[in-house]
């Protein structure tokens, strides 16, 4: 076939234009009228069509889920993809599905007999503004149809577009945070993780982090609109901060939301730093008993640390959600549990200034270790006078709150597999517990002595979760099998985790440590574990729990325990892999590749 006057001469005024290079593809001869060729240039994967006496020329791959252009039809202007039927403008690429995306369209230029096409320079800031604000748009689409698939591609297309993970972690928050009319959710959550444990985390996994993240935000806030904004009190200096914090708790007592928001946003109008708000908090959390399994003080440790990630301005949108927690989560000492320990309890806690103010004057040591396994194998008509009598000597309670994390550590590794229902109630002491460490941190006070005393009981209430008690493996267990390495272990102990085999997992963990081989490479081997699942929101709190006590303990054996509890916790959790699939569909997608070319993985 013989080029027409019309394709010798066709020419896109943007081909020749700033940012763009021209590339030549093929022959006009190549495409005849009303077919269509897959062209490669440079990373660019382009379906060229002729139509019309005219060439066309697309990203090959449907904005939908990457299937190839080059199998789909064009009639009366309009292409088809195939694969879900989703319908694009060929000219201008534009999606005739609601809330699609656009196909990418590329200009073309013929220059005696040969198609060329344009590619623009994706180093140049326009372009890199463009793909932000493209990949901004799909994140948000994304959170609103709660589609991992979606929101997979903003990440990995913000990513590579050079955007910082703490604006993406900052968009998610106060997207997530803003929608919510519930509490501090698990998506919020495990998106503060991400920024914590970023360093700590293989780069290939980022993604897939953030990921994890953002989808769970999509699933609690999907179709939801945007809440109303509370405004502060007016004038500067009407009400003074105790007064402030008094009626903040007697609002929290009477699940009153609204009203304790609007003191917490009053505070951040006036200036009030971190360790204020901090303690509204954390008093708040710890005026009645375990409030919500513990998570009402692990979600006021993360509002903090999430504020940390986006900045403080972001404060009132961030603090909603763990007023809701405060207000209405359970409270404890209203349960029968609970009853045989609120006497004792209520006589400790008519003592709380002389404890505190004895612990403020003295001074003392603390074996972790022992006083842990204390808190485990006693009851807590013991161990409640024990933690008095250690507080007034003078110990940091920061030490306790130590001692108290790897006994939660100690319920992990002991729990018996045939307990699998309860797996949520270890993992509630042991994030407790380290959110009560990093409260005291950021906010000491007498009244968040109380929390000390609440873990210490519910460490002795969830007792029977250990009866049978699993055997965990003495230092020298190991397993019998010969490694090439490191690396050819931690493959096994990834293999050993997607079957659910626990105890050899444990074994070869305690094989790697045994070996002197490197701990960094073994956290990151861990968590990869972990974002392979479609992991839930108690899986990430054990990771850092035992991550971050395990940097703090210099004790060989207090750092192999939360090693053992991690690795315990996460391989005996089964789920699907849905968050890793779309996450690995949008990478390949991003590098160019052609999904429907993949073969399936055993």
């Amino acid at each position: 076939m013989n080029p027409t006057k019309s394709q010798r001469n066709q020419k896109s005024e943007s081909a020749t234009g700033k940012g763009f290079a021209l590339h030549r593809v093929c022959s006009v001869l190549e495409v005849p009228e009303g077919t269509v060729k897959g062209v490669h240039v440079k990373r660019h994967h382009l379906a060229l069509f002729c139509y019309k006496g005219e060439f066309f020329a697309v990203d090959n791959r449907c904005p939908h889920m990457g299937y190839p252009f080059t199998k789909g039809t064009v009639c009366d202007g309009i292409l088809v993809c195939h694969w879900h039927h989703w319908q694009f403008d060929l000219k201008s690429g534009a999606c005739f599905v609601g809330g699609g995306d656009d196909v990418r369209t590329f200009p073309v230029e013929v220059k005696q007999g040969d198609v060329f096409v344009g590619i623009s320079d994706d180093g140049s800031g326009a372009a890199r503004d463009s793909m932000i604000d493209r990949g901004q748009r799909i994140l948000e689409r994304g959170l609103k149809d709660a589609s991992p698939f979606l929101i997979a591609k903003a990440v990995v297309a913000l990513s590579e577009s050079g955007l910082s993970h703490l604006e993406i972690i900052r968009q998610g928050l106060v997207y997530g945070a803003g929608k919510t009319m519930d509490g501090w959710s698990s998506g919020v959550t495990i998106l503060t993780l991400a920024g914590n444990l970023w360093d700590e985390t293989a780069v290939k996994d980022h993604h897939l982090f953030l990921t994890h993240g953002l989808a769970q935000i999509g699933r609690k806030t999907s179709f939801r609109s945007s809440r109303p904004r509370i405004e502060p009190f007016p004038g500067r200096n009407a009400v003074d901060v105790p007064t402030l914090k008094r009626w903040f708790r007697r609002f929290i007592t009477q699940r009153d939301i609204a009203a304790a928001e609007r003191i917490l946003v009053t505070l951040v109008d006036r200036g009030c730093g971190k360790e204020v708000i901090a303690d509204f908090l954390f008093t708040a959390a710890t005026d009645f008993y375990f409030t919500g399994d513990g998570h009402a003080l692990d979600f006021a440790n993360k509002t903090l640390e999430a504020l940390d990630w986006v900045g403080w301005d972001n404060a009132p949108s961030l603090l909603r959600p763990i007023v809701v927690d405060l207000a209405t989560r359970a409270r404890h000492e209203e349960e029968s549990l609970w009853a045989p320990s609120v006497s004792l309890l209520n006589e400790v806690f008519s003592r709380l200034d002389e404890i505190w103010a004895e612990n403020q004057e003295n001074e003392a040591g603390l074996n972790i270790t022992s006083f842990a396994h204390d808190l485990v194998g006693r009851d807590f008509q013991e161990t409640v006078p024990l933690v008095e009598e250690t507080l007034r000597s003078g110990v940091d309670p920061r030490q306790l709150c130590r001692a108290l994390t790897y006994a939660g550590a100690l319920r992990v590794v002991r729990f018996h597999l045939k307990n699998e229902g309860d797996w949520h109630a270890v993992a509630n002491l042991y994030s407790y517990a380290h959110a009560l460490y990093q409260a005291f941190q950021v906010a000491p006070s007498r009244d968040l002595l109380r929390g000390i005393f609440h873990g210490v009981v519910y460490a002795n209430l969830i007792r029977f979760l250990n009866m049978p008690e699993a055997q965990v493996p003495a230092p020298s267990d190991g397993l019998k099998d010969r490694f090439s390495g490191p690396k050819a272990m931690l493959n096994r102990l990834q293999e050993l985790a997607d079957f659910q085999k626990v105890q050899e997992a444990e074994l070869l963990v305690n094989h790697y440590v045994r070996d002197g081989n490197d701990m960094g490479a073994l956290w990151r081997g861990l968590t990869h574990i972990l974002l392979r699942e479609d992991a839930e929101l108690h899986m990430f709190q054990v990771l850092e729990a035992a991550l971050r006590h395990f940097d703090l303990a210099d004790d060989a054996e207090e750092k192999r325990i939360h090693l053992l509890a991690a690795t315990r916790y996460i391989t005996a959790q089964k789920v699907m892999k849905a968050i890793l699939w779309s996450t690995e569909n949008a990478e390949k997608l991003q590098r160019g590749e052609m999904l429907s070319d993949r073969q399936d993985e055993d």
